[in-house]
């Protein structure tokens, strides 16, 4: 039986979903820290599908598992980092735990102590997460940024929301140049261009409008264009000129990133997936689909489901 996915979104909410111990400073839901590897989990560990309104930065120590966000899965090992976009389904798999800190935090909450952003930094092209392996030197300077971390979330400090954003935007710059270090490629325009930053966020919010049911249609560049205040052309030219990509293929794969993911980890009909995404025709459904993936909605969800 495929569990499906829950409505639930804040962190807390889930946490207390889970029926997990949490710290009362956990208040707001804007940011929080806890030691995973102290909450009674029983392994192998599976969690439900949850649909996050926050960035997840869970830092391995030691522990094994896996971390599916979207359409992506990350296999996690001692001395993994796994960073996670909101507004994309989400679960998680522990077949073993000895320590991991896991950082949850709303945009807000950064931007309260640096106005100047996080974006350059949590941009993974067209990924709703970004994995990698830390050397054993880089592991042990996040574990024990991650203790002292802990240690002022739960104190009575005036400051402490300033030192944790502080702490947590040192750690994901940290994981930013790993990233680059990676792909030995320098952050391009598309990271520093507020109209490529705000048409992937825009996209962002109609896919999670659309997930809890209160919007009925995908928006496509008319509509993009509109909220953007920009001329559809332009809007157009820019995006493609600076991500290689073109205002449909970003949509498109979205798209289908989240039909894949609803197809398969629910038992959803492929009448009401393709109702959710805004499919008034089945067939129509079946050859968009057939087109961007070349196989059938039916066999893909066999196929995955299967395994």
């Amino acid at each position: 039986m495929i569990m499906q996915p829950t409505n639930l979104s804040t962190y807390k909410d889930q946490i207390e979903f889970l029926k997990l111990s949490y710290h009362d400073y956990i208040d707001n839901d804007e940011f929080s820290i806890v030691k995973v590897h102290e909450w009674d989990l029983t392994f192998p560990f599976s969690s439900p599908t949850f649909r996050s309104d926050y960035y997840s930065f869970t830092i391995v120590t030691n522990a094994n598992g896996s971390f599916t966000v979207g359409d992506d899965k990350f296999e996690l090992h001692p001395n993994h980092v796994v960073l996670a976009c909101p507004d994309s389904y989400f679960k998680i798999h522990w077949t073993d735990m000895e320590k991991v800190y896991n950082i949850a935090f709303k945009k807000s909450f950064i931007l309260k102590h640096f106005p100047g952003g996080i974006d350059n930094i949590m941009e993974f092209n067209t990924k709703n997460g970004y994995c990698c392996c830390l050397t054993e030197e880089t592991m042990n300077y996040f574990e024990q940024t991650c203790l002292e971390m802990h240690k002022i979330a739960t104190s009575e400090l005036c400051f402490k929301n300033d030192l944790m954003a502080n702490m947590a935007l040192n750690l994901l710059f940290l994981v930013q140049l790993e990233k680059e270090n990676e792909t030995d490629v320098k952050i391009n325009t598309a990271k520093n261009n507020k109209i490529v930053v705000d048409f992937r966020q825009n996209i962002e919010n109609n896919f999670n409008e659309l997930a809890q049911g209160r919007c009925l249609s995908v928006m496509r560049i008319k509509e993009h264009a509109r909220l953007l205040n920009l001329d559809e052309n332009y809007l157009s030219k820019t995006i493609s000129a600076i991500t290689k990509k073109t205002v449909n293929e970003w949509i498109n794969k979205k798209l289908i990133d989240e039909i894949k993911y609803l197809l398969k980890n629910s038992e959803k009909s492929m009448k009401d997936i393709a109702f959710l995404y805004g499919f008034n025709d089945l067939n129509y459904f079946y050859s968009f689909f057939k087109t961007q993936t070349q196989s059938a909605p039916g066999i893909y969800r066999k196929l995955h489901q299967n395994t």
